[in-house]
């Protein structure tokens, strides 16, 4: 096992450096409600989520998920329907594990929404997956934003990086043409009633509300390059909201 510190790629809110099988990070005060959910999570079979070690005054230690997480521009193998499919089942069995999870004395970085269903990852997306060389999903990362709420909230957010939903899609990505399609095929899935038209309306809410919050932690962090993310944010919401209406 390698000792030396390395700092890893795509940390955007956060900096994230990987000592040989384990990964350190900033901690605040939601990180003891992280450590305990992330326990429960794994006494509930979830054996591809971080495991934490050990929290300090600033720092958060827990272990190292090995596989690629695509960084951006998107690797055009992400846009693979089976990406969706294995993505929406381990989300669902993410938040299935979720259930029964004690919320007293709770803090969490992220707001709580309604209802409160789930605990939600609220950043379930390629760039916090981590995938085996055959495309499969081995783990997930980053769940220092988690919090509970819809399941629709995960679910919908998913949607908008795998789709994509946006108004510029990536370069080899899908375009709108196909965006019933897949939506529908996360939701079956995931074994959720929900329709493709509600998915819309709450990845609209959602970027929205990602919007709201970029541009508050541009301030926090000292980082003005996320309010430019913020803009962009805004008018994918203004996209969908439109498509939604249009549909």
């Amino acid at each position: 096992m390698a000792n030396s510190a390395n700092e890893l790629p795509g940390g955007n809110m956060n900096v994230v450096t990987r000592i040989g099988d384990t990964v350190q990070r900033i901690a605040g005060p939601w990180t003891p409600t992280v450590h305990r959910y992330l326990r429960y999570l794994e006494r509930n079979g979830i054996d591809w989520a971080p495991r934490p070690i050990r929290a300090e005054e600033n720092s958060e230690i827990l272990t190292f998920i090995e596989g690629e997480v695509p960084l951006y521009p998107l690797p055009n193998w992400i846009w693979d329907d089976a990406v969706l499919i294995d993505g929406a089942r381990k989300l669902r069995q993410l938040h299935d594990a979720s259930i029964g999870f004690g919320l007293d004395g709770s803090i969490w970085q992220s707001p709580t929404k309604v209802p409160s269903e789930v605990i939600c990852h609220n950043d379930f997306a390629p760039h916090n997956l981590a995938f085996a060389p055959d495309g499969s999903i081995v783990g997930a990362i980053d769940f220092d934003m988690c919090s509970p709420g819809p399941r629709l909230w995960d679910l919908a957010y998913f949607a908008t990086r795998v789709c994509p939903l946006t108004q510029d899609p990536p370069e080899g990505a899908p375009g709108p043409d196909d965006a019933k399609r897949r939506i529908e095929l996360i939701l079956t899935s995931y074994g959720s009633d929900a329709t493709w038209r509600d998915v819309l309306r709450v990845a609209a809410t959602r970027l929205w509300d990602l919007a709201e919050m970029s541009i508050e932690k541009a301030d926090e962090l000292f980082k003005p390059q996320l309010r430019a993310e913020a803009v962009a944010y805004e008018r994918d919401a203004e996209y969908l909201a439109s498509f939604l209406r249009s549909a």
